[in-house]
């Protein structure tokens, strides 16, 4: 018989103990391999020491249409430089409750889909949608370089019929916003 590990290759380091249904969902529960060390989140060098096990859930991408949740169970290390502290995990972001494969799936439909279809596409809720792109929209503002603007440019408009008013200000030569503020 072949090991499941091979057809699901996705969490390294860890291995798959059981898949069950869950409802809807499917729960999959994963042990780390006994073959690795785990390594320190903090500064990422091997350690020997684990000080306490513990069991997370996370969320990962959908497997037939039937939304996954891992049952991890993690270790707490005790590093000689950086104290006790959570493994680190390749495939998942610290203190994050999905994957990164599950983050960046969200992240890539939402370029081509409204924010709303997408949290119900992938069984999430709206605001951790719109954190996820928000996120990724500053990551790609922080690869930018940073242009000084030489010209600004600025403008009020009215809010409503009255008297509120917004200004912006803008780089005259990239046409870029760079506040925006009643």
């Amino acid at each position: 018989m072949r090991d499941i590990n091979n057809f699901l290759p996705f969490w390294e380091g860890f291995s798959v103990v059981s898949i069950k249904p869950d409802g809807y969902a499917l729960q999959i529960d994963l042990i780390p391999q006994a073959t690795r060390f785990p390594t320190c989140s903090g500064c990422n060098k091997p350690s020997t020491t684990t000080h306490e096990y513990c069991q997370r859930l996370v969320r990962d991408l959908p497997i037939l249409g039937h939304p996954v949740r891992l049952n991890v169970e993690l270790r707490r290390v005790g590093c000689g430089a950086c104290g006790k502290r959570m493994e680190a995990v390749s495939w998942r972001d610290r203190y994050s409750r999905m994957t990164r494969r599950l983050a960046e799936a969200v992240i890539q439909t939402c370029r081509r889909l409204p924010t709303l279809h997408v949290a119900q596409l992938f069984g999430l809720h709206w605001d951790s949608v719109r954190l996820l792109e928000r996120r990724a929209l500053q990551a790609e503002l922080d690869k930018r370089p940073v242009i000084r603007p030489r010209r600004l440019v600025m403008d009020e408009f009215a809010l409503f019929k009255g008297h509120r008013y917004t200004s912006v200000v803008l780089d005259a030569d990239t046409c870029r916003i760079l506040w925006i503020g009643e």
